[in-house]
């Protein structure tokens, strides 16, 4: 039995450091890399070898079939145009790489999947916990890890490899004996899809179901995704089933029944004429003689919390998210068609005591945003689309000169109530949709 396991022992530690070598067909990237030296060394790679995620259930399309909304191209000016199903880069050769990014900017742990097919050949991939900067030149520049794709014209077979676009280079190449079956994971002429996994520093990648990358991430905690089309003399791409399921740990689900069991009207009924329907809550746009649904409530109450939730709020339209709230009265998360509305550039500002910073990246009316709301002791933050944009501390010199010139000021203790989250039904439709919370 001991020799049976010296034995085994013995073909473990051959089999890890076969695994670890580098392929001879991939010898002659070596030299080329030399230099690049936050690459992870080859013994020391790690190698995934877990099966892709479900890609099945919990997951968010960040492309609404129709156009842009919630993306902002970054860093040159090849093309990205919607048709239908899919998004469709272009290369333009006077273009620097460019990098049809996410306008929020703070998505952190998430299983993100996305598909490819090269119409005409040309490197591609996929930033996430991405940001960007202004360089010399003045010209942007996005940076971060990026999980490569990059075509077929190398025939080397690193798709699906972790890359440090303007940081250093790559990371983690697929040039191990045991990427062999990674580096043929690519098909051409068709569709590919490409999965990626961050949870807290660990990074694990994979194309068309096949483990590829495993890389340790100690620089990059959160940031935006960017679909790249690089540079060059040509390259036109289509990308679509674009979506992402973020990972959270101690955040609840305020509508995870599929239904309004967790809320009331502000009278205590039943919730009837807000509608839920695949993930999206709505106050619906009425028809003549319709009764108005007006607000409604968690049946729990919360003083101190971390709520995270989308809303769409519609052309010209305002309404709302209050909390420490007491009847129709609490701080409010201010949800609003910012340009259209009379109210202009109050959305994501404590209503009436704090707006929000002019610089803000909002959406427009029909749009999507992403809001949040912290609220810890007596400090509270708000923010869209990833950048906090208002806070305030109750009781500070600050919060008493503007409570006191306030609508609130006849109302004691005004901030610091425990009580539901509200939404507000201000006679215009709105979307709401990941509405979860998780007390502090």
């Amino acid at each position: 039995m001991i020799l049976f396991r010296y034995f085994l022992l013995s073909a473990l530690i051959v089999f890890l450091c076969s695994a670890n070598q580098i392929s001879d067909s991939q010898q002659n990237w070596v030299k080329h890399y030399t230099k690049q030296k936050k690459m992870v060394p080859a013994t020391e790679a790690l190698i995934n070898d877990a099966p892709e995620p479900d890609l099945s259930e919990g997951f968010v399309s960040l492309y609404n079939g129709k156009d842009l909304s919630g993306w902002t191209p970054r860093g040159g000016h090849c093309r990205f145009e919607p048709s239908g199903e899919s998004i469709i880069g272009t290369c333009i050769p006077s273009s620097p790489s460019t990098y049809l990014s996410t306008d929020r900017i703070d998505y952190s742990d998430f299983i993100f999947t996305v598909e490819f097919n090269w119409e005409v050949d040309g490197n591609t991939g996929v930033m996430f916990r991405a940001s960007h900067r202004k360089g010399k030149s003045g010209r942007e520049i996005v940076y971060g890890p990026q999980c490569e794709m990059e075509g077929f014209e190398k025939d080397r077979g690193w798709s699906g490899g972790i890359y440090g676009q303007d940081a250093g280079g790559w990371r983690y190449p697929l040039w191990l004996d045991a990427h062999r079956e990674a580096r043929k994971a690519l098909k051409k002429g068709q569709w590919n899809r490409v999965t990626i996994q961050a949870i807290g520093k660990n990074v694990k990648t994979w194309v068309n179901g096949v483990p590829t990358a495993h890389w340790i991430d100690t620089e990059y905690g959160k940031g935006f995704f960017g679909l790249q089309v690089h540079s060059g003399k040509q390259g036109k791409i289509h990308f679509r089933n674009i979506k992402v399921k973020e990972i959270e740990t101690g955040y609840k689900e305020l509508f995870d029944g599929g239904d309004f069991s967790k809320w009331t009207t502000l009278e205590g009924h039943p919730v009837t004429l807000w509608k839920y329907k695949d993930g999206i809550v709505e106050r619906p746009a009425l028809k003549p003689g319709d009764k108005r649904p007006g607000p409604i409530i968690t049946k729990a109450n919360y003083d101190e919390f971390d709520l995270k939730f989308d809303w769409n709020i519609s052309v010209g339209g305002n309404s709302g998210v209050k909390y420490r709230t007491q009847g129709h009265l609490g701080l409010e998360y201010q949800v609003l068609d910012d340009g259209v509305h009379k109210d202009s550039n109050h959305s994501a500002g404590i209503y009436a005591l704090v707006p929000a910073n002019d610089d803000k990246p909002y959406n427009p009316g029909g749009q999507w945003n992403s809001g949040r709301i912290i609220v810890k002791g007596d400090h509270v933050e708000h923010y869209i689309n990833g950048v906090k944009v208002a806070e305030v501390e109750i009781g500070s010199d600050d919060w008493t000169e503007r409570f006191e010139k306030s609508k609130y000021k006849k109302h004691e203790g005004f901030g610091t109530w425990t009580g539901p989250i509200y939404l507000q039904d201000h006679s215009d439709p709105v979307s709401f949709r990941n509405f979860r919370i998780r007390e502090l």
